[in-house]
């Protein structure tokens, strides 16, 4: 590996997991393991102390587990990669919505870690470059899929599997609830993802948060018109289902329909 040292950041409850992992990953010239926890909360605070460019957690650890660490530190560290470590592989859609870079099954092994770090090395590169960020997602057997960053997919959590929806078929998207629901033009689809993680992974270009309750693909829309004093209504072309733009979103909206 080339370049400066990537630096690491691993969470896991189980200290002999742990301790094996950064063992591995102390082997790999160019590796830094920067800190070790064995908790959601801790490792918050230990990336915001070392400013990891990766880091390797848990699904499943006491207080907060993985998944809602993960959650956080997108807000917080948008730009740290994340790799899950788990033994359960039933996780791994919910690590695909999540965008992470890879996900590994244990128990680990040198050879599908040095895989990993290849991948690490490579999206680090392309940042310093001023490249696009394609991040992938391995699967249990290690083979990769490119996450959803070219906007043309969505993908979504359903039971154990997941649902690969075309984002040219999305009309809106509509939070119900602690759900979300995912109109298309050929059905509609519930998810449990935040309508902020949903926002983020779609187009900005096509798609517009005109509510806190509604994301609308603009190529859809058919009319905007007011309703109320502070609120406009938006009908689309073939869909019966109409949603509210607040006011202030409105000329935010006309700007982007004339790009």
């Amino acid at each position: 590996m080339s370049g400066s040292a990537l630096k690491i950041v691993i969470a896991d409850d189980d200290e002999p997991i742990r301790n094996l992992l950064s063992d591995i990953l102390s082997t790999f010239e160019g590796v830094a393991v920067v800190g070790k926890t064995d908790n959601g909360r801790n490792l918050l605070k230990l990336v915001k102390d070392t400013r990891p460019d990766a880091v390797f957690l848990d699904i499943q650890m006491p207080g907060l587990d993985g998944l809602s660490a993960v959650h956080q530190l997108q807000r917080q560290h948008p730009g740290v990669f994340i790799v899950f470590i788990t033994a359960y592989p039933q996780y791994a859609a919910e690590a695909f919505n999540l965008d992470a870079v890879d996900y590994l099954i244990k128990p680990l092994n040198r050879e599908r870690i040095g895989r990993t770090l290849d991948r690490l090395m490579r999206f680090k590169e392309m940042r310093t470059a001023g490249g696009k960020d394609h991040r992938t997602v391995a699967g249990p057997g290690g083979s990769s899929k490119i996450a959803p960053d070219n906007h043309t997919k969505l993908t979504i959590k359903s039971g154990h599997g997941i649902i690969i929806i075309n984002t040219d078929s999305i009309i809106f998207v509509e939070k119900v609830g602690k759900k979300c629901v995912i109109h298309t033009d050929s059905g509609r689809y519930e998810t449990s993802e935040r309508l902020s993680l949903l926002e983020r992974r779609l187009d900005p270009a096509r798609f517009f948060r005109c509510h806190k309750s509604f994301i609308i693909n603009i190529n859809c829309v058919e009319k905007v018109l007011p309703y109320a004093d502070r609120a406009y209504e938006v009908t689309f072309r073939n869909y019966p289902a109409r949603v509210t733009m607040r006011r202030e979103k409105f000329e935010a909206f006309c700007l982007m329909i004339q790009k």
